[in-house]
């Protein structure tokens, strides 16, 4: 009598895993519908800030090259300035609660970048500010 328990129990289980494993094989792997959801609303705000981030480093890196003492404070904004693009556009990806506060923060330190590298008369400086004003625009819209 046990081992009659035994195999039925034994035949259920093996029944359990085989169903179990064919369901989770079934399902196709698709994107995570909050994502679809999310690029829909943050896809412009995102790619503004990628883009920022992108001139940022640039500028940071031609007035490195400089070695100009007026252009620390440049140096600085732009540094800040990839970091809360970059944060802002993580936090979107993840539809984050926090992505508009961050965007908030965001805005202000592009403001602040673009405001510095609108005063220098380089191309890349320029571009910077471009891409910092366009960035906050975006960033405010949230």
């Amino acid at each position: 009598m046990k081992k009659i328990t035994l195999l039925f129990l034994a035949i259920g289980l093996i029944t359990m895993a085989a169903t179990t494993k064919k369901s989770v094989a079934s399902v196709p792997e698709t994107k995570n519908s909050n994502f679809n959801f999310m690029d829909a609303k943050y896809k412009a705000c995102i790619e503004a800030c990628n883009t920022c981030v992108a001139s940022c480093k640039n500028c940071e890196s031609m007035c490195t090259k400089g070695k100009d003492a007026k252009m620390t404070r440049c140096i600085q904004l732009c540094k800040e300035c990839v970091v809360a693009c970059t944060a802002s556009s993580q936090l979107m990806s993840m539809n984050s609660e926090s992505a508009k506060e961050m965007c908030a923060v965001c805005a202000n330190i592009c403001d602040k970048c673009a405001t510095e590298c609108e005063k220098m008369s380089s191309d890349h400086c320029k571009k910077c500010a471009d891409d910092c004003r366009k960035a906050a625009k975006m960033c405010r819209e949230m």
